[in-house]
């Protein structure tokens, strides 16, 4: 289990010790942050399949990053960017082969929502295939 936790601590008066302000599990892919101003834990937990590929990459070729990322407690934010950006770019990349394929637009044209659908999963599928090399592998 890979957990990284901030160099950074703050006490908290219910457990009576000092807890990392922030930390990360990869293997639950759960960010956590105890806010000191409300004495809670407020914890996220992103469920796309491509941040748990990135961060167990990250966790075997660079950990220092990710190590970087929570002590400066940014790891969220990175999070959040990355999940936005990769989803955006598969969905460019299926909007930009369902308007130039001729087979889609054919099936368009015909109404055939059946083989609309099957090539749409196989442009999903082949956006992920190229957008993972480039942005979550890395």
């Amino acid at each position: 289990m890979s957990r990284y936790k901030s160099e950074q601590t703050v006490y908290d008066p219910r457990k009576k010790k000092y807890v990392p302000l922030w930390r990360l599990d990869t293997n639950t892919v759960t960010v956590t942050h105890f806010n000191p101003d409300t004495l809670t834990i407020e914890s996220k937990t992103y469920h796309t399949d491509f941040i748990r590929y990135h961060l167990h990459y990250s966790d075997s070729k660079n950990p220092d990053r990710l190590r970087r990322l929570v002590n400066e407690g940014k790891v969220e934010q990175y999070l959040d960017d990355l999940e936005l950006k990769v989803s955006e770019a598969i969905s460019r990349q299926v909007e930009l082969w369902k308007q130039t394929d001729s087979c889609y637009q054919k099936a368009a044209l015909g109404g055939d929502a059946v083989k609309m659908l099957g090539l749409e999963n196989c442009f999903i599928s082949m956006a992920r295939e190229a957008v993972f090399e480039c942005m979550v592998y890395i």
